[in-house]
């Protein structure tokens, strides 16, 4: 009799382990790192000077609701400046990657020989010197050119580490198809949407310390104005520009959101969003898409103003609401992420932005420890229902019930009884939190 119950209770515990819910990872030794890059935002969107089609003004809170609630948490820098010679995207990219000039790089279209980095990245760096392996650190992109320029080439098999840009990855192949929900006008490049999606795909999975994000739908909606115009000579206008900035703004806020769900990243990750270039400052509506050698100024022999100033702003540990006076560049940005991550990066040129880095070397290593996490697009996911094995149950196909509210009242014999709604499960602890159900929904 002894020999059966010990056998039965080691069943019992067996049956409840497989039923826990699966481990979490442990938390990092460090900090984390996620960089979201939103292609194209010109000064008077992200200054609050912007006007739609018919000439009324927009206000900054219609197109960045979620930047303005981040800046109530963290540092603002109103006078960063790209730090290449041409105002448009791929110079920018590779000074943000290598935290410095790259010369070779002048254009959208360097000759093939100098379509790469000429320099260490990042990316690079912080996979090599912390060893975190292929899935320690992770480039998602809309714009696939920038996983040609994400490294130094030749990068050993041991030092690679996860990019996906466009619709081309360099994870091993899998069965899977790629995946794509929505269609993309330009070549080369995939929605904003379809990037948001394999972010959710890939970052649980892979729990990347250093996260690299890049959105570029609102560049491409500027570019398809100036297209029609100069193709049909008609005014797509800036409202569609204004729609891919407010997607956007909700995707930096879905990105916030996955972290703090995830015990991975809650209170130990530090977010900076910026953008690689403005646009013009012309008033001309026609003309207010071009960028690099705009028209406002009537230059050409450097980018106008308009296009070379940007912004940046910081949320972490230890950062708190204040606006940066000083000014910073592009290539500052990098080693920047070099000092919060505890990494050497001596190829750069740039200079740790002291407002994020003295801050942050103060704080503790996670900060708001058991303090409830801060969501800014969705409501909070549910917490886990307890499960309860039925009193006396000898059989593994018995089911497990959840445990009964105190306040559930009896159910009539007489009334039929419609099931519960069942919230969908995430399929991760970064994917989108859960909406709870409304009240008229319990039964």
């Amino acid at each position: 009799m002894r020999i059966f119950s010990f056998v039965l209770a080691l069943w019992l515990g067996l049956c409840a382990v497989s039923q826990a819910a699966p481990p979490q990872p442990e938390p990092p030794a460090g900090r984390n790192v996620v960089l979201v890059i939103i292609d194209g935002v010109r000064q008077q969107e992200w200054g609050g000077r912007s006007v739609d089609d018919a000439g009324r003004p927009v206000r900054l809170s219609e197109l960045f609701p979620v930047l303005l609630k981040l800046q109530k948490r963290g540092v603002w820098f109103p006078n960063l400046a790209i730090s290449n010679p041409a105002g448009v995207s791929l110079p920018a990219y590779a000074d943000i990657f290598a935290g410095r000039r790259q010369e070779k790089i002048l254009s959208n279209h360097p000759p093939v020989e100098d379509f790469r980095s000429h320099y260490p990245t990042l990316m690079q760096e912080a996979q090599k010197q912390l060893r975190l392996g292929f899935d320690g650190v992770s480039l998602i992109a809309s714009w696939a050119p920038l996983c040609q320029i994400a490294a130094l080439a030749p990068v050993k098999p041991e030092e690679e580490f996860f990019r996906s840009c466009g619709f081309k990855s360099n994870a091993p192949s899998t069965l899977e198809p790629p995946l794509f929900f929505k269609p993309e006008v330009y070549g080369g490049s995939r929605t904003d949407i379809d990037t948001f999606v394999e972010l959710l795909r890939e970052v649980p999975k892979r729990h990347p310390r250093l996260l690299v994000v890049h959105l570029g739908d609102a560049d491409e909606e500027a570019h398809l104005h100036a297209r029609i115009q100069r193709k049909l000579s008609q005014h797509y206008g800036i409202f569609h520009y204004h729609q891919a900035l407010r997607q956007d703004d909700y995707l930096l806020g879905r990105i916030w959101d996955a972290l703090q769900s995830d015990p991975f990243y809650r209170d130990n990750t530090y977010l900076i969003v910026t953008t690689d270039h403005g646009r013009d400052t012309a008033e001309d509506p026609a003309q207010w898409a071009s960028h690099g050698r705009c028209i406002a100024e009537k230059i050409r022999t450097r980018p106008c103003s308009g296009c070379s100033g940007v912004f940046a702003l910081a949320v972490g540990p230890g950062l708190t609401a204040k606006t940066a006076r000083g000014t910073y560049l592009h290539t500052d940005l990098a080693p920047t992420i070099a000092k919060l991550l505890g990494i050497q990066f001596p190829s750069a040129t740039g200079k740790p932005i002291r407002e994020i880095v003295e801050p942050a070397a103060r704080a503790p290593q996670r900060i708001g420890v058991g303090a409830p996490p801060v969501y800014l697009t969705l409501p909070p996911p549910l917490p886990a229902q307890p499960l309860t094995q039925p009193a006396g149950a000898v059989s593994s196909t018995q089911p497990v019930l959840p445990a009964a509210s105190p306040s559930a009242q009896p159910m009539q014999p007489t009334q039929p009884v419609q099931p519960a709604p069942q919230p969908p499960s995430p399929v991760s602890s970064l994917a989108a939190p859960v909406r709870p159900a409304s009240p008229a929904a319990t039964p």
